[in-house]
């Protein structure tokens, strides 16, 4: 997947019969912002050789006029999240006009480090889809969980050479910034040095402290929630990335900040999002349908999701319809209602009417396990009384933002349990990358849980187990659940295993297709809908109650941390 330009000569390629000739087509130009109708594309050697030139070809297929739009491009994406390997991802995302994503495996790196990162690099190498890397840059994420893996910038430094990696992925520890860590800003030197882009992650944060935060080199970020915040970042210069994801949805509020003016400085992202939406509801697409909808000037709305990312990450062979560029192309007949209805990747035909017209490659092979943990008994599962309030993260819903609650516990028999007709249950995250026996304890609202327990090995960034439950015997199941699957997903009442999806790729992703997760996964919804929980994506929603880089509450296998004031705090409080 090289991005230099195409081979040959420019008389050598004027001269040459094209490959196909796409006739009657009405160009999305996204250099002079207009429509070209009536136009013809001239395709050699999987890239565009001419526009309108009179050329000729071996084949000539006639649009009837459709729309063609240069191929869609995620910006910033954790495959990882669509509990799909990257074959099976690719296979899902084409036929809704992806041709291009920016992979952050940050998910997969906190688990398996240097072979996570390896390991993605060649799954995705022969792929239709072009599959690019950011560098994960928080590797722990914080000091305040356990990993799987350390990455520093000597473990970054050979990765460079690839033509695929394109530069730092999102800095989340912008405290460690503004606190000039030696360690993060080493890795943050060695890819400015080498002009490659940084990507941010700075959610809330404004002003000096802003200021500072760019200074370093970053420039961009995915974690706007208001348009003011976008605004800001875009005044001092960064691209943000508008966000549709599975748990984190910001689109619709940023759409205002977006204009004819400022669309240069906007891309769209999946960020996590999970298989079922990426085929039921979409990818970019469906980013695109919103924003079109909402009534975003159909050129800006192009620019956004074909051009910008390129600009930002200095991919010079995509992101338009131009001479030389790689003749990856989405025809469509309406704005008013997008779907892809033709995906051109180098040239060729790979998906028609949301269906795959190639064949894809066969799953990567799996690596090594990673589920290890301490053997565990009932009694680690106990939350003693001490006489004093609790402090309890409340989840909402489509947000990945929290509320940091403190009440009086329910208690029975000298133990803090969970109290059904308040919503609060117990919660546990548990160390599973070195067996140390870590566990954090808490207690989260928000789910709708009134049974049983839910656990999964999917929580940002560490991967430890996590697990919500109403009593200890439905947790401890989980647990020992979760553990003889290597990582998954889980649904248990009592001693009873309800409903499982086994990830034993890092405890992350299946090692079956696309189908057979996505089915589990509708399993899981009925569920979801037949225990009658508030939380439309409960197991999402709890995959971030131990991101401790995202206000305002959070746990750990270490413990409950204030994200606002970056510290840990105790579970009990005073009065």
């Amino acid at each position: 997947m090289a991005t230099g330009s195409a081979m040959g000569s420019p008389a050598q390629q004027g001269t040459a019969l094209c490959d196909l000739n796409l006739v009657n087509c009405t160009i999305i130009d996204v250099f002079a912002g207009r429509f070209l109708p009536h136009s013809t594309i001239s395709i050699r050697n999987g890239r565009i050789a001419g526009i309108n030139d009179n050329l000729e070809a071996r084949k000539t297929e006639d649009m009837g006029g459709a729309y063609v739009a240069p191929g869609l491009i995620d910006a910033h994406v954790h495959i990882e999240s669509s509990l799909l390997p990257p074959c099976e991802y690719a296979r899902i995302v084409m036929p809704h006009g992806t041709t291009a994503v920016i992979a952050d495996p940050h998910e997969i790196v906190n688990v398996l480090g240097y072979d996570g990162m390896r390991y993605m690099l060649n799954a995705s190498q022969d792929l239709p889809l072009d599959v690019f890397f950011m560098i994960p840059s928080c590797v722990p994420a914080t000091d305040f969980d356990s990993a799987g893996a350390s990455f520093y910038a000597s473990d970054m430094y050979p990765f460079l050479q690839d033509a695929r990696v394109l530069g730092l992925g999102e800095v989340m520890n912008y405290p460690g910034v503004l606190k000039r860590d030696p360690s993060l800003l080493d890795k943050i030197a060695l890819f400015r040095n080498a002009g490659k882009p940084i990507d941010g992650h700075a959610p809330g944060l404004s002003g000096a402290d802003l200021s500072t935060y760019i200074s370093e080199g970053i420039g961009s970020d995915h974690e706007c929630t208001t348009p003011g915040e976008a605004l800001e970042k875009v005044s001092k210069g960064m691209y943000i990335m508008l966000r549709e994801g599975s748990t984190a949805r910001d689109l619709r509020q940023l759409l205002p900040a977006v204009t004819k003016e400022s669309a240069t400085r906007f891309m769209f992202c999946s960020d996590d999002r999970h298989s079922n939406d990426l085929r039921d509801e979409g990818h970019i697409d469906f980013c695109l349908r919103l924003s079109l909808k909402n009534g975003m000037d159909p050129i800006s709305a192009f620019r956004i999701a074909c051009m910008n990312a390129p600009e930002w990450f200095g991919i010079k062979d995509m992101g338009a319809i131009r001479p030389g560029y790689k003749a990856d192309l989405v025809c469509f007949s309406s704005f008013e209602d997008f779907h892809a209805e033709r995906v051109y990747k180098n040239g060729k035909l790979v998906a028609q009417n949301g269906q795959l017209a190639i064949e894809m490659p066969k799953l990567a092979p799996s690596i090594r396990d990673s589920v290890n943990i301490k053997w565990l008994t009932s009694d680690d599962f106990i939350i003693p009384d001490k006489g004093k309030k609790v402090r309890v993260i409340e989840a909402k819903p489509d947000s990945i933002l929290t509320e940091n609650r403190v009440v009086e516990p329910l208690v029975k028999n000298g133990a803090c349990v969970s109290d059904l007709e308040r919503d609060i249950l117990k919660l546990f995250v548990i160390e599973r990358h070195t067996g140390s026996g870590n566990i954090g304890k808490g207690f989260i609202s928000g789910l709708g849980l009134k049974r049983g327990a839910l656990g999964s090995t999917i929580s940002h960034d560490s991967h430890n187990m996590i697990i919500a439950g109403v009593d200890d015997v439905s947790i401890f199941k989980a647990a020992r659940h979760l553990n003889k699957i290597k990582g998954g997903l889980v649904f248990t009442i009592g001693d009873q295993v309800v409903l499982d999806l086994p990830l034993p790729i890092a405890g992350l992703m299946s090692d079956k297709d696309a189908d057979f997760v996505i089915e589990r996964l509708k399993a899981f919804d009925m569920v979801y809908h037949e225990e009658g929980m508030l939380n439309p994506e409960p197991l999402m929603a709890l995959s971030f109650m131990a991101l401790p880089v995202i206000p305002k509450l959070k746990l750990t296998d270490r413990g409950l941390v204030d994200v606002e004031h970056f510290t840990t705090v105790d579970l009990y409080v005073d009065d």
